[in-house]
């Protein structure tokens, strides 16, 4: 994660101004029932196989409801799991579960009591829980995690069904539990590209609630699915109740919104998707409020910026006394980065409203501008135009 800047800007992990002051209006949904959660549990462990999270809550649910059997099995199949994947402590924790729910195969518990005995200080298997964890919450304790899950709302979709579209401004944030999910969208040059198919255990709609931006996407079911849909209210909760979880959020936040910009932006039409993660991954916001002046520190060189939302004005004072005004606009490049996109030296950038700005490290821009002339001949264009405004007199 970036460090946070110390001008006049709020990072993207600094969004408890911005975010958490102005938007706790929004009425929180009923906390689903006993019912409801026990199946949302069950699809997550489905998802999961090997989130201790959700795995332990569910092994009390089915003790709760009377599936002992259930709850016995679960928690040997945990232990089983655990141990074969070198997680040893976990293992003896379920092996524990297990002694307390009065399973019966007590020669095997206890052997394999002792291999987590002797193997518990043994090296771990670092992969184990690559996608089979749900990484969201790892940093929640169980019932903290429960009480993230408990306050969102079940809804079923039809296949072909619109859950977000592109342009509405909504704040609600889903998480699959059934089904698939297709995301596409129209570009400002009037083409339609299909981005990505979502499953299980995926969850989309993060950006626009945390920013309340309009949907840079649509999101169409491809065929019948079960959703969690959580209100904005929901995800500030959790952010403030664990910071390591808002800042694991934040990160996904804000590479998505990246990689979703560099579709729409005219001089990246020629960039694969390896080269557009990449940017995204390597790439951060800022976010500046209304009336801000992008500063010119140190922290704003050898990198190149793009408005991502929002507007500016950039204002520069020629040699012969006259006030320049130049209208940016998201899609716009600045920085000293490049001849074709430094500004004049007293020339001063302001925001219109809220913005947000994507800082692209010197290694990605070059190597863009190496490798895509498309690229190229846009940021050359881009500078000449400018330039040619800002030295009229």
């Amino acid at each position: 994660m970036p460090n946070k800047t110390k001008h006049s800007t709020t990072p993207i992990t600094g969004l408890g101004c911005s975010f958490f002051a102005c938007w706790f209006t929004i009425a929180a949904h009923m906390p689903l029932t006993d019912q409801n959660m026990n199946r949302v549990y069950r699809d997550l462990h489905e998802i999961f196989p090997e989130d201790l999270h959700i795995a332990r809550p569910l092994i009390q649910m089915l003790q709760a409801s009377g599936d002992t059997e259930g709850a016995r099995d679960m928690a040997m199949s945990m232990a089983r799991r655990m141990l074969s994947k070198g997680r040893a402590n976990d293992s003896y924790g379920f092996l524990e579960l297990c002694k307390v729910l009065d399973h019966p195969d007590k020669e095997e518990i206890e052997a394999m009591a002792s291999i987590a005995k002797i193997t518990s200080d043994g090296p771990i298997d670092v992969e184990s829980g690559s996608g089979k964890t749900f990484m969201l919450v790892d940093q929640l304790s169980d019932y903290e995690t429960r009480d993230f899950l408990e306050h969102g709302r079940m809804i079923e979709v039809k296949a072909g069904e619109d859950i977000v579209k592109q342009g509405e401004v909504n704040r609600n944030f889903y998480l699959i539990l059934e089904g698939s999910m297709n995301v596409h969208m129209d570009t400002v040059t009037g083409h339609h590209i299909a981005l990505s198919r979502l499953h299980p255990g995926h969850f989309f709609g993060e950006f626009a609630c945390v920013y309340q931006l309009p949907r840079s996407a649509t999101v169409t079911s491809a065929a019948d699915a079960m959703l969690l849909e959580f209100s904005d209210l929901s995800v500030s909760q959790l952010m403030q109740r664990s910071p390591i979880a808002g800042e694991r959020l934040m990160k996904i936040v804000q590479s998505r919104l990246i990689h979703s910009m560099s579709y729409g932006h005219p001089a990246m039409n020629e960039l694969p998707e390896a080269d557009r993660k990449w940017l995204a991954d390597e790439s951060h916001l800022l976010e500046f409020q209304e009336n801000t002046t992008v500063t010119h520190g140190d922290e704003m060189k050898d990198r190149c910026f793009i408005i991502a939302y929002g507007t500016a004005t950039a204002k520069h004072v020629t040699a012969g006394g006259k006030a320049i005004e130049f209208q940016m606009s998201t899609g716009d490049m600045f920085g000293d980065i490049s001849p074709y996109l430094t500004l004049p030296v007293n020339a001063t950038i302001q925001t219109n409203g809220r913005c947000l700005i994507c800082s692209v490290p010197k290694q990605v821009f070059h190597s863009f501008m190496n490798a895509y002339g498309n690229f190229e001949s846009w940021v050359e264009e881009h500078g000449k135009l400018r330039h040619e405004l800002f030295t009229k007199d």
